[in-house]
């Protein structure tokens, strides 16, 4: 594909009203695109939206909770009324838990939440834009945000990095079949390392806003090992923004916000080899 130009081009991004989606939206407006602001926080939207207003672009805030397909529906169809198109789509909203915990600390309830926000919104996402996006002309793009922990071992992040894994499959799978099909859509999955956001506070407040779980006695995980890698080291959202657009830029299937974990991935390679033992 050609040099993906920003200027002018429909943009949507759920989950932008902070941390990595304020960065992408706040870049997308940048580089003079138009941006809509998704997220469950309507005063969070909006303050990106302004902000991105007042450097001199273009940008309007929506609510939207991935976890209802209507919600999603309405945010899509606002994109395509209001910009005629969407070159891109990110898929970003999530969410995690504190403190971590083993699964045998966990409840099935836990489960189902995050695969609700974390999976069925980009599930929601993807049925809500990606027929109207394939009838486009030019080149389309999807971001779907994962995690590294798909590509390590978090003990006491089972329901986050279950939902994570999903979002993987789904877009690996997506990007082949649109591949087959000779669309011209790329599909970017994001792996974020541990950025600093408010993710872990928002998650929280949002699930006590949904839900009537009890979130009062849980039991944090007492971490044994040393997990003291490369993509756990703390980095700040300022650039996940310009790095989600070079990978959009350079097609890439994967964006990676920190050093990939060689080491663990040679090591799951390596098991994955021994597993077949022939028989």
């Amino acid at each position: 594909m050609a040099d993906f130009d920003f200027t002018g081009a429909g943009t949507v991004i759920t989950g932008a009203g902070s941390g990595i989606g304020r960065s992408i939206a706040l870049e997308f407006g940048r580089l003079g695109a138009q941006v809509l602001v998704a997220d469950i926080n309507g005063e969070a939207a909006a303050s990106v939206a302004e902000e991105i207003v007042a450097t001199g672009g273009t940008a309007r805030a929506q609510v939207v909770d991935v976890t209802e397909y209507e919600s999603v529906e309405a945010l899509a169809d606002t994109a395509f009324s209001e910009f005629g198109r969407v070159d891109v789509l990110c898929n970003n909203a999530g969410v995690t838990w504190r403190p971590f915990r083993a699964v045998w600390n966990a409840s099935v309830a836990d489960f189902r939440w995050m695969t609700e926000v974390n999976y069925f919104g980009v599930v929601h996402g993807v049925f809500a834009f990606l027929s109207r996006m394939r009838e486009q002309d030019g080149h389309k793009h999807m971001v779907n945000t994962s995690s590294l922990a798909t590509l390590s071992t978090s003990p006491g992040h089972a329901p986050y990095t279950a939902s994570k894994h999903a979002v993987d499959g789904l877009s690996d799978v997506l990007r082949e079949e649109l591949v087959d099909h000779g669309d011209d859509f790329g599909i970017t999955v994001l792996h974020p390392g541990l950025i600093t956001t408010n993710i872990g506070e928002t998650s929280t407040a949002v699930r006590r806003q949904q839900t009537d779980d009890d979130l009062t006695a849980a039991i944090a995980y007492q971490q044994v090992r040393d997990f003291d890698f490369p993509h756990n080291q703390p980095k700040g959202p300022e650039n996940v923004g310009k790095q989600v657009v070079e990978a959009i830029r350079h097609n890439d299937p994967y964006c990676i916000t920190h050093p990939a974990p060689a080491d663990q991935l040679e090591e799951r390679k390596n098991l994955w080899i021994r597993g077949y033992r022939g028989l």
